[in-house]
């Protein structure tokens, strides 16, 4: 499948299907959130989470930035990304492949086409954020197969008061 991949601009007609392949992708990462946080904290602070994920999916997508990865007609895959002009830095943004289709290659090259984008636009560096649980696991492998290898580890600690 990954020879037959394009990437190609999002269109308001692919939005609905990157929405679902975001919530399908992220759903095991809300699960671990759930397993590591307990019910209390979870649901004091993801519920709801599809509606936002589906809300940011879909501004990333319209802004001008926003591919989606097409194979046989179908979305697999999407990727949007920022710049900032005044460190030069391009960030990849939302990004995930449908998890059917994952291990065929089709993040890797969603990557590799963004960074040439930021290239163009005069960008010197990328950077990209993913979370350290067991559920970003995907993504750490996906990005640090793109190339990136320099990170800043960083956690994030929950209290209930």
């Amino acid at each position: 499948m990954e020879n037959t991949v394009k990437i190609i601009p999002a269109c308001e007609e692919h939005i609905e299907a990157a929405c679902d392949i975001a919530i399908k992708a992220w759903t095991p990462i809300r699960s671990v959130f759930r397993r590591d946080l307990g019910d209390e904290i979870y649901e004091s602070q993801f519920t709801g989470w599809q509606d936002a994920k589906r809300s940011g999916v879909a501004n990333g997508l319209r802004s001008g930035r926003g591919y989606v990865a097409v194979a046989n007609g179908k979305v697999v895959g999407f990727v949007t990304y920022r710049i900032n002009e005044q460190t030069k830095t391009g960030e990849i943004g939302g990004n995930a492949v449908d998890p059917a289709c994952r291990g065929m290659g089709i993040g890797p090259k969603m990557y590799e086409f963004v960074l040439s984008k930021m290239r163009e636009e005069g960008m010197e560096y990328a950077t990209v954020y993913t979370g350290l649980d067991d559920g970003h696991a995907p993504a750490r492998h996906a990005y640090e197969k793109a190339g990136f290898q320099k990170n800043l580890p960083s956690i994030r600690y929950y209290q209930k008061l």
